[in-house]
């Protein structure tokens, strides 16, 4: 007799006998599958990172193709599932055939086993192309005419527990790790997008590989739109001589973080003062901002330099912002209002939404820090399909603009509308898939869907239509 034959018995009600088995059918647990396949056929995200990929396997004998191999596991990432280990049972989950263009009825997709072979194939070219691909994607998100971009980079740890290759020990992190670099880009005000994620050993500074990810990023960028203006931000990891004279080759605004030290409070020592002066006589914590060029001792030139004097419980705690922002072609001070001393720091405290807030929805409800392949490009490759993942689900994030969850999380988004029962009828000329009738989120999931289907994309050759 099978398991699923076996009926448990449950002591849940007084006079009726309640007994549970598993033998319902093909029932999946996740429906959402759906419309991130409707994600997908928007974007043309996987469609475009298989094309990109170098595939040696002889094609007589290949199962699973490029694509299919990309959908499925950058659909399960996306669903929650991120091992590879978790494609063993899944692969036979009817909801991800049907999402990854196979009938439900149909073989099973690939295992764990050919995905880490998969993830071990790829080369260092075929790492880049799929960046290019991701930066693309971001390039066709700006619109027709945008005004200004934001790419915000930072940096963050991942700890690694096992013998990765340039896991390294970090004394700050106390840990071995590696320090991915993560890039993400805002336009006009609207919501960051997420562009890349560079893979870096544990002992990276900040601003290592930042002008590699920057330079092919801006150069997709003005290769569109040759006069937006784009701003690139970072903590006091960037204000370093490397990232100021790569913004000034480029052409680029920039605003960094500068960490503390004896020149900077001597050239803002009146602006503590004042703010010490206010906070004896109100004893309420009190700000200052002011500016002042200043020029380091490795720096090609003077740069507008912004400090923040703050006295808090009694202490002093001045922060100091390195910018371009509201200075001239000549390196004179411009007249706009937009860009006053407060006005600086207060653009620069706008990292705490992009990115570090969208590090966290990517390392806490994507997965993001999911790197145990042994091999370095393995876990490079890894991190770019949880960036993949990512975009799919931003972009179910832009669908549901005006609508009640048009601000919730990744996470908020997969309990919601993508862990959803629902059954699978496979018949001669349709598949039905049907949703639980005391589903209580029905008429978003039906806006979500039709804002994806009009959208644009074209279901893949040869998949069953659905109802």
């Amino acid at each position: 007799m099978k398991d699923s034959a076996v009926a448990i018995q449950l002591p849940l009600l007084p006079r009726k006998p309640i007994t549970v088995d598993f033998g319902g059918g093909d029932l999946s647990s996740d429906a959402g599958l759906m419309p991130l396949a409707l994600a997908d056929q928007q974007r043309q995200l996987t469609q475009r990172l298989a094309a990109a990929v170098a595939d040696p396997r002889n094609p007589d004998r290949i199962a699973h193709s490029m694509h299919d191999l990309f959908r499925e596991r950058i659909y399960l990432i996306a669903q929650g599932y991120e091992d590879a280990n978790d494609a063993t049972s899944m692969r036979h989950d009817p909801l991800l055939k049907l999402a990854v263009g196979r009938s439900p009825e149909g073989p099973a997709l690939a295992s764990q086993s050919t995905l880490s072979r998969w993830e071990n194939a790829v080369t260092a070219r075929d790492l880049l192309r799929l960046a290019d691909v991701l930066v693309e994607q971001f390039v066709e998100r700006c619109g027709p005419a945008p005004q200004r971009i934001i790419l915000d980079l930072d940096p963050f740890a991942d700890e690694c527990h096992g013998h990765q290759q340039l896991s390294l020990f970090n004394g700050h992190y106390d840990s071995y790790c590696y320090l991915p670099l993560y890039l993400c880009g805002a336009i006009d005000g609207g919501p960051a997008y997420v562009i890349g994620a560079l893979l870096r050993d544990g002992l990276a500074a900040p601003p290592e590989g930042a002008c590699f990810m920057l330079r092919r990023v801006v150069a997709a960028i003005r290769a569109r739109y040759p006069t937006v203006e784009i701003i690139v931000r970072g903590d006091g990891g960037f204000g370093v001589p490397e990232m100021l004279n790569f913004c000034h080759d480029q052409q680029l605004l920039f605003c960094f973080g500068k960490p503390q030290n004896a020149r900077l409070h001597a050239f803002s020592e009146r602006y503590q003062m004042w703010a010490a002066i206010r906070y004896s006589q109100t004893k309420q914590p009190h700000r200052e901002y002011g500016e002042f060029r200043y020029q380091a001792d490795s720096w090609k030139q003077e740069e507008r330099t912004i400090v923040k004097a703050e006295v808090t419980q009694g202490k002093l705690n001045p922060r100091f912002v390195v910018t371009n922002l509201g200075v001239g072609p000549e390196g004179e001070a411009a007249a706009a209002e937009e860009w006053s001393p407060e006005a600086v720091y207060e653009f620069y405290c706008g990292r705490g939404a992009n990115p570090e807030n969208r590090i966290k929805e990517f390392t806490l409800d994507l997965k993001g820090d999911r790197l145990s392949c042994q091999a370095f490009l393995a876990n490079q490759f890894r991190l770019l399909l949880h960036v993949a993942a990512y975009a799919l689900i931003q972009t179910m994030q832009t669908a549901l603009a005006g609508t009640a969850l048009a601000v919730a999380q990744a996470g908020t988004l997969r309990l919601k509308l993508l862990k959803v029962a629902a059954r699978v009828w496979v018949r001669c000329r349709v598949v039905r898939v049907q949703l639980p009738s005391s589903y209580p989120w029905q008429r978003l999931w039906r806006l979500l869907v039709a804002r994806l289907q009009a959208g644009g994309g074209q279901p893949p050759q040869g998949a069953p239509a659905a109802a």
